[in-house]
């Protein structure tokens, strides 16, 4: 099933595909001289993503299914986590906390509102169209199957699985689109074999969650340093070749238009709980961010547990973020009792910061 591709054509075919061959071959970009000039506010990597359904189980179904993921937790939200979203008393909520079998972090948390009028956040957007979450990345074994077995259960794409050769890496990349605007990325590294951290059968907990932005320096000064994150990668690319490519763009086109790109890490050397910004030079789409907050649907916000989160705010406030909520006391269902606050990057996709209590 997957398109294979010369070498010319896909030498550069996207960032995110180069960034599974570095983070695979153990390669660090030396973008990032003073990585920690500014003091890191985050020191692990995310602990989980939370995703806004409108059905629990259709929008987990990749993942418990045909990903092999268990279910950690499900039930009500609490009153507390509602009100730190900003939903007003009528409203209710559930959740189902899944993971991938063993994992500490990367888990995810499906969110159902209930009682609110609701506005997908990127159902219907282009690649190039910004505001909130475009993806999260997973590696897969076995691409084609598991990309078989999506659209068996309603997913789709906007190309086949690409394969091609990247010395010494051989690679397989598609993005998967499904309820509620979720998209999500899979890659299989199919030479040589992964290191034994990557220990999964079909899908891996995730490694990286992708925004597209309308302006890389901005999105890049808010994560790097506002919240100290180190530059993992950073590079900007045109595909030397015309050929298929998983974001949509005209094969014509994919020479012209430069894929602007920083990856950044809040724990250097993991090789999960990254975060991917990219921005589509010379290509106007629409500006989602607005939409990119509760209750409305898609990959809402991923969230980091910190220290001192009572100091927070001031220390944000000095490098120029302000707190859009918080600090709130949250209880969280398989988290226990927190502080919460909540920060938004500039293209609107929400970061959670929290601390037990």
């Amino acid at each position: 099933m997957t398109n294979r591709v010369s070498i010319a054509a896909v030498l550069v075919l996207t960032a995110a595909v180069l960034f599974v061959f570095a983070a695979g071959a153990g390669e660090r970009e030396e973008a990032d001289a003073d990585a920690r000039a500014v003091d890191a506010v985050l020191d692990r990597p995310w602990q989980e993503a939370v995703i806004s359904v409108r059905d629990l189980d259709a929008a987990s179904r990749l993942f418990r299914d045909v990903g092999g993921w268990e279910v950690v937790s499900r039930g009500a939200m609490r009153r507390s986590e509602l009100d730190h979203w900003g939903l007003p008393d009528s409203a209710a909520g559930e959740y189902l906390l899944i993971r991938a079998p063993g994992s500490t972090f990367g888990h995810l948390r499906f969110v159902r509102f209930i009682g609110v009028e609701q506005t997908p956040v990127r159902v219907g957007a282009r690649a190039w169209d910004t505001g909130g979450y475009f993806s999260l990345m997973l590696r897969a074994r076995d691409l084609d199957r598991v990309y078989a077995d999506a659209l068996a259960i309603g997913w789709h794409s906007e190309s086949e699985p690409v394969r091609f050769d990247f010395a010494p890496s051989v690679l397989a990349n598609v993005v998967l689109k499904g309820p509620d605007g979720i998209n999500v990325a899979l890659y299989e590294r199919l030479e040589p074999p992964l290191d034994a951290f990557w220990d999964f059968e079909r899908l891996s907990q995730p490694f990286n969650a992708m925004q597209m932005v309308a302006d890389i320096e901005r999105a890049d000064r808010f994560f790097h340093d506002g919240l100290g994150m180190t530059h993992f990668w950073s590079g900007d690319f045109l595909d030397p070749a015309a050929g298929p490519n998983n974001f949509g763009l005209p094969q014509n086109l994919v020479t012209e238009i430069p894929r602007r790109t920083r990856i950044l890490e809040a724990d250097p050397g993991s090789e999960i709980g990254r975060l991917e910004l990219m921005q589509f030079a010379g290509l106007d789409g629409r500006d989602l961010s607005a939409r990119a907050d509760a209750p409305n649907l898609g990959i809402l916000a991923v969230r980091y547990e910190v220290a001192d989160i009572r100091a927070l705010p001031a220390r944000l406030a000095d490098r120029g973020i302000d707190t859009l909520r918080g600090p709130h006391d949250v209880e969280i269902e398989a988290i226990g009792e927190t502080t919460m606050v909540t920060v938004q990057a500039p293209d609107g996709a929400l970061v959670q910061l929290y601390a037990p209590r």
